[in-house]
């Protein structure tokens, strides 16, 4: 991205969990219609963000080479983006959604769903946007933000890659907290040799053993609770004072 400029939107198709834009995967029936339920699909373009600044699940799920960084922006940044894409490309209808995903059971998702049938074709659409934002429990710890574009329904591309600035829109860049100090070095100074900031550049401390020093009077007296079984297979409690060794 830092040499190309381009910031890759792919199509939600290849994202592997099956729930992924689940609404338009279901079953749908047309009342009052001779129309096909599947005119009703569009085509959807998306990048997976993360509230979450660390999470060693998300390093070992994301980043099991050590060649895999974690970067940062903020909302307005991102948006930006989007924004000036769209307006590059008023041919293409589009629309913008940059939002937390909200997790659930898949009981909960299919309840939620038969609740709001039968709808009129407004709620149906409403319907469909809020289930790109809906992921089931077991991926929680993603704590996900999602920025989707929503192209037309005869859109084929598998990604769409929009111009940007990575040094405008980037705040940090963060390294595996796995790899040697060399390691770290060469990636660090692959990055600014590519322009980059370095101050912005940082290795991961997830793994990294930070001391405290904890203080203990010897001189403090000090009671030991003890169990221990009597004669007679009962336990017996009591306390025992002992002086510190100091």
């Amino acid at each position: 991205m830092l040499e190309t400029g381009k910031f890759r939107f792919d199509n939600i198709k290849k994202w592997e969990d099956v729930y992924e834009n689940f609404v338009d995967k279901e079953d749908v029936n047309l009342l009052n219609s001779t129309k096909d339920g599947n005119m009703l699909g569009s085509t959807l373009f998306g990048q997976s963000w993360t509230t979450q600044e660390e999470s060693d699940a998300m390093w070992r799920i994301y980043s099991n080479t050590g060649y895999v960084v974690r970067v940062m922006t903020v909302y307005p940044l991102l948006f930006h983006v989007l924004v000036e894409w769209m307006t590059d490309h008023k041919d293409t209808p589009t629309t913008i959604t940059i939002d937390h995903v909200y997790y659930a059971d898949e009981n909960e998702i299919n309840e939620w769903l038969l609740s709001n049938s039968p709808m009129n074709l407004w709620a149906f659409i409403e319907l469909q946007e809020e289930g790109i934002f809906i992921k089931r429990r077991e991926f929680e710890h993603e704590k996900e933000v999602r920025a989707i574009l929503r192209s037309s329904k005869n859109d084929k591309r598998e990604y769409i890659e929009l111009n940007f600035d990575p040094h405008k829109v980037f705040r940090e860049i963060v390294i595996d907290p796995r790899v040697s100090e060399d390691e770290f070095i060469r990636q660090r100074d692959c990055l600014v040799n590519r322009g980059f900031d370095m101050s912005k550049i940082r290795k991961s401390t997830l793994y990294d053993f930070k001391k405290v020093t904890l203080d203990i009077d010897m001189s403090e007296p000090c009671e030991f609770p003890l169990e221990y079984p009597d004669k007679d297979g009962n336990v017996k409690k009591e306390s025992v004072f002992m002086n510190g060794l100091g």
